[in-house]
């Protein structure tokens, strides 16, 4: 006569001293027509850790009926096909209503959703190609990433590191240019993890960076008076004196002092808007940015500032510039021609 008892915390039944494992299913993902190989992955853990894959590949078929392990047998089997079919969701049910033993049920899905495997790798493929960062914040970025390349690698269609951080950096927007430049250059390759970490940083640092530009102004050609240049005086002398302007230094201000490029180290500017890094904008640009030069017989040198920032430079003498072209915008602007205003001038005030 057979015996039989329940132990319900390890989910273990034993008859006739023989142990029929319950199968615990409570897991997260519920089978669809999309998520198959996370699905397989998952029960073929559960069946390979108690030792029942054997039931569903059919490395262990059922024994004939007047064997001694018949009725074992076709317990555990029970229990596996109960297990299948908690784990898969409502629509999927009905695919199974009339299977036999377990192992029919295990290729009925596997037929069903196995072929459609490849389409879904061409998919994600394409997903990870397009990805973009938008307005989305690094970490949601990142995260958005490594759960397409996760699924992938259930698939057992895994992406390869540096794929997944070019795939990565390509989604990126211009303000991080400069932090892919470097990522590029590395002759070491980087992981998706210290990826992670780096893009962070340089989040941060762009926003610091950003409050930075609010309280500090930026020095322009056309800036105001509070940032221009102020050279010290060094004793008496007329204001166009050649010795008392040219050996002086001048004094930048302190909101000039505070702002210096991130890409090219130079002073009046940040990276997010250096014309070295980003290029500088279409020549039909309205408003753009000028230097005045002036033909005076004065002591000022005929040498040029290279790399100012400015975006045009104008002058009234074509002479003064090796390459030029006629200005396309719908300004107005007045050069003067250097001669000197013997005049009165008077500033109204509100």
């Amino acid at each position: 006569m057979s015996t039989s008892s329940t132990d319900t915390t390890n989910h273990l039944i034993a008859d006739n001293n023989k142990i029929v494992v319950t199968l615990n299913t409570q897991h997260s993902i519920k089978l669809t027509a999309n998520n198959y190989p996370a699905w397989q992955v998952l029960m073929n853990a559960l069946l390979v850790g108690h030792d029942l894959i054997g039931f569903v590949d059919g490395t262990k078929p059922c024994p004939a009926e007047t064997h001694g392990d018949y009725s074992h047998w076709k317990r555990q089997d029970q229990f596996i096909i109960h297990a299948i079919i908690s784990s898969v969701d409502q629509s999927v049910v009905t695919l199974l209503g009339n299977v036999k033993n377990s192992k029919q049920a295990w290729d009925i899905l596997n037929k069903t959703f196995a072929s459609k495997t490849r389409s879904r790798i061409i998919h994600l493929k394409e997903k990870l190609s397009r990805s973009n960062k938008g307005s989305k914040s690094v970490s949601e970025y990142l995260h958005a990433i490594k759960a397409v390349a996760d699924e992938l690698a259930i698939i057992n269609s895994p992406i390869d590191d540096d794929d997944l951080v070019i795939h990565t950096m390509n989604g990126l927007g211009p303000e991080y240019k400069e932090v892919a430049a470097s990522i590029r250059t590395r002759e070491k390759s980087i992981s998706f993890e210290e990826l992670h970490d780096l893009l962070t940083d340089f989040e941060s640092y762009l926003h610091r960076d950003e409050a930075t530009e609010h309280s500090s102004p930026v020095i322009t050609a056309n800036a105001a008076q509070k940032g221009k240049m102020i050279y010290p005086k060094r004793g008496q002398h007329s204001g166009d004196n050649n010795n008392s302007f040219s050996n002086q230094r001048p004094v930048y201000p302190n909101s000039y002092k505070k702002v210096r490029c991130q890409f090219c180290e130079k002073p009046g500017h940040t990276a997010k808007v250096c014309y070295g890094l980003h290029g500088y904008p279409p020549r039909n640009k309205p408003a753009p940015a000028a230097h005045h030069v002036r033909n005076r017989s004065s002591n000022i040198g005929n040498s040029w500032i290279m790399d100012s920032g400015a975006t045009h430079h104008l002058t009234h003498d074509l002479e003064n510039l090796h390459l030029t072209s006629p200005y396309q915008g719908s300004d107005q602007i007045v050069v003067g021609d250097g001669s000197e205003d013997q005049g009165t001038t008077s500033q109204r005030t509100a």
